[in-house]
């Protein structure tokens, strides 16, 4: 999935950065335009970004929300499971059984919801996280045309490249005065 992303991104990258007055030219030249090659570190822009660095910390806000009503809810199955020890002595077998049973139900239950809830909060932000990269995407592409550059490629599929061909900082920096707001929405079930 992660290759697939990566791959998606690199080709829409290129595909913006390739200027259609360029490939005009050369097909009327018959002859293909120079490659100028454009390297952008997405990984290094999406994680030092500040769109990024908002969207992660009300993720997390959301996740200690869930995770603190959790940890209320599996206290007070707790406190009611040695509540029940205490009784055992007064209550007969098959209550202090089937009481037992209820418990380790709703245990089960917390942490089925446990899993389903960092789930989705997994899942939102892999979704952020790839909205996100779009607008890099379009940035470095843009960067790439004004610098006339007509390929580009992430950082990550690159073996070597000269500091010339390196735009990351000002990509990173555009990124961060373009003000993007993703919005974040979680299933609250």
């Amino acid at each position: 999935m992660l290759k697939k992303m990566k791959l998606l991104a690199c080709l829409s990258l290129v595909s913006l950065a390739i200027g259609a007055t360029d490939i005009n030219h050369a097909n009327a030249q018959g002859t293909p335009p120079a490659a100028k090659v454009a390297v952008v570190d997405v990984i290094k822009v999406l994680n030092e970004s500040e769109p990024w660095k908002k969207a992660r910390e009300e993720i997390k806000a959301r996740t200690d929300e869930v995770q603190n009503d959790l940890n209320t809810r599996g206290k007070d199955i707790k406190a009611r499971s040695e509540e029940l020890d205490r009784q055992k002595a007064i209550l007969a077998p098959d209550v202090f059984q089937t009481r037992r049973g209820e418990l380790a139900k709703e245990m089960q239950s917390l942490q089925r919801e446990a899993q389903i809830s960092n789930n989705k909060l997994n899942n939102v932000l892999n979704e952020i996280r790839l909205r996100l990269r779009g607008v890099i995407v379009q940035i470095a592409a843009k960067v790439s045309t004004e610098r006339g550059m007509n390929i580009g490629f992430d950082r990550a599929d690159v073996i070597y490249f000269g500091d010339q061909m390196d735009i990351t900082d000002e990509v990173l920096k555009r990124f961060n005065a373009s003000d993007t707001k993703i919005e974040i929405t979680v299933d609250k079930q």
